[in-house]
């Protein structure tokens, strides 16, 4: 099934970001046992380089990420700070992806407050509904829905050569 977010997709995610000469922003990651566990995000500022984000990666047994913590540097206090929390909870037809916020009140991450469930309908057919998500964890409205088409290589009109 391809409805899933491996550490493949993680590496050639930063592979991809590495190649851009003409972005302002240069990457660097930890690379542990083929997955990356974290991605730094610098911002070009004339002749330097300075933090911008950190994007901290975990995976099950299986390399599918299980979460990311994004960290974003307080241009105020130069320090760190984390910003949001996605956490992916994996089905047989697909997988769910929630959104916590951090607190800096309570030195938290708040309960989930959004959801996407991502679900594959057909062979070529994965349907995406956002959920808005209740203090207690109830889902209490849809937000957003629609249908997605996969490529399918094996409708093509032309033969390869």
């Amino acid at each position: 099934m391809g409805t899933i977010i491996t550490a493949a997709t993680i590496m050639a995610m930063y592979l991809n970001s590495t190649g851009n000469v003409n972005s302002q922003y240069y990457y660097n990651a930890d690379i542990e046992n083929g997955q990356v566990k974290t991605m730094y995000v610098y911002d070009k500022q004339g002749e330097s380089l300075s933090g911008k984000l950190e994007y901290r990666y975990t995976y099950d047994n299986q390399g599918r990420i299980t979460s990311k913590e994004v960290v974003r540097r307080d241009a105020r206090t130069g320090r760190m700070t984390p910003e949001s929390l996605y956490t992916y909870t994996y089905t047989t037809d697909g997988y769910t992806m929630e959104r916590n916020l951090w607190n800096a009140s309570t030195h938290a991450f708040d309960r989930a407050d959004g959801r996407t469930e991502y679900r594959r309908e057909t062979e070529s057919v994965m349907s995406v509904t956002n959920y808005e998500v209740a203090e207690d964890g109830t889902v209490t409205a849809i937000t957003d829905n629609m249908l997605v088409m996969l490529p399918a290589n094996e409708g093509l009109m032309a033969e390869k050569f």
